[in-house]
């Protein structure tokens, strides 16, 4: 998967588009999914995977690192989101809206835990659910997770190790 991934950013960064869309199409589902945990709306997850994609489109060039294309283009995605937030672009939105998008099954229990995951993950300030979001939605690492947010590694895994420690003293506080 990383020497397509390299192949495609390769040719991308030279001016194929065709390389572009399939590289974009890689990434495009976990972005949404980032997106959406990130910005709490369909519409507002939507729009930024759409500028993602097109300021990835009009930048590829600048692109140093294939192998980092990944990380590239959630580096731009989180720097997206977090304008949207600083605009506080909110669409209308119900917890409800985003585990029907966030799950494919219809059942009840799944819902239920998607409405439990929403209300424990808005208990932690924005530093720490974007870098807990990148950990468990995107599986990124903690080098990872500071290349993407600019944010020292150490610090990352600080701020990692104490988000998660608070979610679970939520979770046992709510048993």
């Amino acid at each position: 998967m990383k020497d397509k991934t390299a192949q495609l950013a390769k040719r991308a960064s030279k001016g194929d588009a065709a390389a572009f869309g399939e590289l974009y199409s890689l990434f495009a589902g976990e972005m949404y999914r980032y997106a959406l945990y990130s910005l709490g709306s369909t519409e507002a997850a939507q729009d930024a995977v759409q500028d993602t994609a097109l300021e990835a489109f009009k930048n590829i060039i600048k692109l140093k690192n294939e192998t980092a294309a990944k990380a590239w283009f959630f580096g731009i995605l989180y720097n997206i989101c977090k304008r949207f937030q600083r605009e506080k672009y909110q669409a209308d939105f119900t917890p409800l809206e985003l585990c029907e998008d966030l799950s494919s099954a219809d059942s009840n229990e799944n819902v239920l835990i998607g409405l439990d995951l929403i209300r424990l993950i808005n208990t932690l300030s924005e530093q720490e659910r974007e870098i807990v979001l990148l950990s468990a939605v995107c599986g990124y690492s903690g080098k990872e997770i500071a290349e993407v947010t600019g944010i020292p590694h150490g610090t990352v895994r600080s701020k990692l190790s104490r988000a998660l420690a608070k979610l679970r003293e939520e979770t046992e506080g709510h048993k």
